[in-house]
């Protein structure tokens, strides 16, 4: 029976000790395989009966236990024999010894003194003889007078088996096809003239790679000798950039373990949800149809800027991190000029004065002003910063406040707390946030954040603070409700928001 410790749906292992993850690997083999009660030979293997557990029952209640049992052998398409499958405690203790020495790597990584391994996803935007699923190509190529070889496709039963063992959540084991398992073992029972109640014994390794999730994709870069890892990983890097130089086959990688198709996408802010909770809670109830999103709208449409309409749905439906962050501050970015302008304008007024427009160039109002107000051009003159200042300074940040804590869980912690790591930026205490003044402080700190995240994405120079591709994409991701609410407020009127 697994250990009662790795009942819960966190991570199956830490990875921490190669005896350990060995138990581990058997504890993941006895879920996949639905046999909890494993048989031990000689001290020297683990052997599982496919589905021994749903047969012998174990829920406590022998009626639900029949019922189950009658299900599963009422199935068609489910194997007939008795499937003895092994695994070998020197396997396990070698797949262990993998996974204990790359526990540094990323959890859809594993790496050796010879070889690294990362999984990776196809964001190739043509079909032109692109490799079918499922196929492997190995390319042997020379770099520095030294012989490696690149790998693509199904990844390996090691990486499959980290997969496992780090994910977390209902569906944990989805790197494996119960539906892959079966079809194979029916496929073996007809190669063997297997009856049904006949017994057959067979590598849990070998099924472990034929079980694979379609669609799951490593690139494996392997070496006839030792190579630093390091070197490993700028290998891999430009075996991608080689492929997609010569053929425009992207393999972007994959970070994180719990996200399968390697996709990050930006958070959902569904406002209709918590509007109509009630409402849908019973609707539910009482067993009608409908309470649907959109099947009503909770505000009357207003006209707003053509232009800038297309920019935020184009953000809103943006598919990566990195396009709806800048769709977003294109909104914000519409009107900069004439919100400089004005807050220019307002403090020449301030001081008693008028600030006409320039009939040319809207910035040379800097040096009118600087002249009334006895500053330095400099210090008036339009900066894209000073721009985004002054728009983001009309925002009301109560309903800012709401929109992040009502619709976005944890949201407020992170922007109080939250740390990015590729540039610096200012903490946003939004609920300390109560008197003017503290408004306008948060307000000027919101403008240093997204124009500090937009000149790291925007920007690429060595020498600065710069986002990095797919590494930062998770942390891209948290920044953009910031963006989002601000477009939002420019384009709903205070009037018609939920």
């Amino acid at each position: 029976m697994p250990e009662e410790g790795n009942l819960d749906w966190g991570p199956l292992s830490a990875l921490a000790d190669v005896q350990e993850v060995g138990g581990d690997v058997v504890n993941m083999m006895s879920y996949l395989f639905a046999d909890y009660e494993p048989g031990y030979e000689d001290g020297q293997r683990a052997v599982f009966l496919l589905a021994s557990s749903i047969q012998r029952g174990g829920t406590g209640s022998s009626d639900f236990d029949a019922v189950i049992r009658e299900t599963y052998l009422g199935f068609t398409d489910r194997p007939h024999a008795q499937w003895e499958i092994e695994i070998n405690f020197e396997d396990a203790a070698r797949i262990a010894d993998t996974l204990v020495g790359s526990r540094d790597r990323p959890d859809t990584q594993i790496a050796g003194s010879k070889f690294l391994e990362i999984l990776v996803r196809n964001d190739t935007t043509h079909s032109i003889l692109v490799p079918p699923q499922g196929e492997r190509v190995v390319i042997e190529f020379e770099a520095d007078g030294r012989r490696f070889t690149a790998t693509v496709g199904p990844p390996t039963v090691e990486l499959l088996i980290r997969c496992a063992l780090r994910r977390e959540g209902l569906d944990r084991l989805a790197v494996f096809d119960g539906d892959q398992l079966h079809s194979f073992l029916q496929d073996q029972e007809n190669r063997r003239s297997l009856a049904e109640g006949s017994v057959a014994r067979i590598s849990a390794l070998r099924l472990l790679k034929v079980m694979a999730q379609p669609g799951l994709i490593s690139l494996r870069i392997a070496a006839e000798q030792n190579v630093p890892l390091k070197e490993l990983e700028q290998l891999a890097t430009a075996y991608r950039v080689r492929v997609a130089y010569e053929t425009s086959i992207v393999y972007a990688p994959v970070l994180d373990v719990n996200r399968l198709d390697g996709v990050l996408r930006q958070p959902a802010l569904v406002r209709q949800l918590g509007a109509r909770s009630s409402d849908f809670v019973e609707k539910i109830g009482s067993g009608e149809t409908g309470g649907l999103m959109g099947d009503v709208l909770l505000g009357s449409p207003a006209n707003v800027d053509e232009e800038l309409s297309f920019r935020y749905l184009r953000a809103v439906s943006a598919g990566d991190p990195f396009s709806a962050f800048m769709s977003y501050y294109h909104v914000l970015e519409h009107d900069m000029n004439e919100a400089w302008f004005d807050n220019l304008r307002k403090k020449v007024e301030a001081a008693g004065g008028v600030l006409a427009r320039p009939t040319d160039s809207i910035r040379r109002a800097a040096t009118e002003a600087a002249r009334f107000l006895g500053a330095r051009t400099e210090d008036l003159g339009y900066t894209e910063l000073r721009a985004l200042t002054a728009v983001v300074d009309g925002l009301d940040i109560d309903t800012f406040t709401r929109d992040l804590g009502c619709h976005l869980d944890g949201a407020l912690e992170y922007f109080a707390n939250g740390h990015l790591p590729f540039v610096e930026v200012d903490n946003l205490n939004f609920l300390a946030a109560v008197t003017d003044a503290a408004h306008a402080d948060i307000a000027q700190k919101i403008a240093k954040r997204i124009y500090a995240v937009r000149s790291a994405i925007t920007h690429s120079k060595a020498s600065g603070a710069r986002y990095s591709p797919y590494t930062d994409d998770l942390y891209l991701g948290r920044e953009i409700p910031l963006v989002r609410i601000a477009a939002e407020q420019l384009l709903i009127p205070a009037d018609r928001r939920i």
